[in-house]
């Protein structure tokens, strides 16, 4: 397993996409949390509903889109540029191959969750001052939620780019349903009851300050992404060891 990390490692680092996927991520992140430190008006921030914690984490969402893309392109540049011969050559245990794949790039992207969500975390309420939220537990453990949040998405989406093998099939089915399928289901009656199950509605009850709704919390929102991810994940090591390349 160690040479197959230390391969994936040396593929993330050298590959153009993924090589300036951190930097673009910080970078949006940073760049919208003081956006929306500064924003806010004092009739907004006094408002009954205001949630200091959903709009200090409001970023998340955006800065994890870009990736969600280092880890579809991870996954799908190999079969573009048809490395991926090679790379089973040199790791031919395919379980072991993708398991590394997927691990390495899940565990950069909390890594750069960490240092992404974090200060953007804190730029936002020391923009908003006196109506930052408490600190404590309960806020602390929204903001580490958003890391794991990010990481859960981004196996989830290697595990459907493994099984589709085509970043452009994968990019046009996920970048969608993320921005606005998600979105305009939730707001559809009868339909919305459902759409919270959604792997990014789901977990992103963790984003908010209230923890939820009347029927998903922060944890049991994000106990069903993480189920959503196993099977994701699980259909890309069945389609890795199953397929021909």
């Amino acid at each position: 397993m160690r040479h197959a990390l230390a391969a994936e490692w040396v593929k993330l680092t050298t590959l153009r996409s993924p090589k300036w996927s951190p930097a673009v991520y910080l970078v949006l992140m940073i760049g919208l949390a003081f956006v929306y430190g500064m924003v806010p008006g004092e009739k907004q921030l006094t408002a009954p509903g205001f949630d200091p914690v959903g709009l200090g984490l409001s970023a998340v969402p955006l800065g994890m889109i870009v990736l969600v893309i280092m880890g579809i392109l991870a996954v799908t540049g190999e079969y573009a540029s048809g490395s991926i011969r090679s790379s089973l050559l040199a790791v031919p245990d395919r379980a072991r191959f993708y398991y590394a794949k997927v691990g390495l790039v899940s565990l950069v992207s909390g890594v750069l969750a960490v240092v992404g969500v974090v200060p953007a975390f804190l730029i936002v309420q020391s923009g908003i001052g006196e109506h930052r939220a408490p600190a404590g537990l309960a806020t602390a453990g929204h903001v580490a939620g958003a890391v794991l949040y990010t990481a859960l998405l981004v196996a989830f989406s290697m595990g459907v780019a493994t099984l589709l093998r085509s970043g452009a099939a994968a990019l046009s089915i996920l970048l969608p349903l993320f921005f606005m399928l998600s979105t305009i289901l939730s707001n559809i009656p009868g339909v919305g009851e459902v759409a919270r199950f959604l792997p990014d509605v789901a977990g992103g009850m963790v984003l908010r300050g209230s923890g939820g709704d009347e029927v998903l919390g922060a944890w049991s929102g994000l106990g069903v992404l993480t189920v959503w991810t196993v099977g994701a994940v699980a259909l890309g090591h069945w389609t890795t060891v199953r397929r021909d390349v």
